[in-house]
C-alpha cells in the first residue's frame, strides 16, 4: 500500500492524491486502508516516509566521515528525484495530522543516526559531549533548501561543509 501510496502521490501530488486510488492501485478495499489511516494526509505522510527510509538509509561503513558522506549522498541523490521533490512537497504542507507526521519522523531519523555517532564516540572519532543532530541538522539543512529552492544539490560542497563541520568538534579522521 505505501509503495502504490506513494507512487500515486509522485504523479498526482497531495491535492489530487486519494485513498479510493491509493486502494485501487494497491488491489486492496479502501476499508482496508482506513482501519490503518484516518486521513489522506497520514497516508501520504507515511507513504513519503516509507520512501525516505529506503533512499536514505542509515549506513555503518566503519568511519563516522565515511557514514556522514554516504549519508549526505544518499539524500542528494534522493532529494534531486522526483520521488524526493515530492517527499519535500509533503513536508511544507499545512495539514495537522503530516506535521505530527514529520516531527514523529524526524525524530524516528534522527534516533536512527544516533547510531552513527554512538558508533563514533566508541571508536574515539568524535566526543561523546558532541550533538549528533546538531551535525545532522546542520549538513541536511543547506540540501533540503536548496532542493526547496529548486536549486541544484550536487554541486553544494558537502565534503568540504562535512570537514569544516566535523573539524570543530576536533573529531579524528579514520580510514
Amino acid at each position: 500500500m505505501l509503495e502504490a501510496g506513494f507512487a500515486v502521490f509522485v504523479e498526482k501530488g497531495f491535492e489530487a492524491f486519494t485513498i479510493a486510488e491509493v486502494a485501487d492501485r494497491a488491489g486492496v478495499h479502501e476499508t482496508s486502508i482506513y482501519r490503518r489511516w484516518k486521513t489522506r494526509g497520514a497516508l501520504a505522510m507515511d507513504c513519503c516516509l516509507h520512501y525516505v527510509q529506503a533512499a536514505i538509509p542509515t549506513p555503518d561503513t566503519g568511519s563516522l566521515r565515511s557514514d556522514l558522506t554516504t549519508l549526505l549522498d544518499s539524500a542528494v541523490t534522493a532529494y534531486s528525484s522526483p520521488q524526493g521533490r515530492a517527499l519535500l512537497r509533503v513536508s511544507t504542507l499545512q495539514d495537522p495530522h503530516i506535521a505530527t507526521a514529520r516531527q514523529q519522523f524526524a525524530q524516528r531519523r534522527f534516533d536512527l543516526a544516533r547510531a552513527i555517532f554512538d558508533r563514533a564516540i566508541a571508536r574515539g572519532e568524535f566526543p561523546n559531549t558532541g550533538d549528533g543532530k546538531i551535525v545532522l541538522e546542520a549538513l541536511l539543512a543547506p540540501l533540503i533548501l536548496r532542493a526547496l529552492l529548486n536549486q541544484p544539490l550536487g554541486d553544494w560542497p558537502r565534503t568540504e561543509m562535512l570537514d569544516r563541520l566535523l573539524g570543530t568538534y576536533g573529531a579524528r579522521q579514520t580510514t
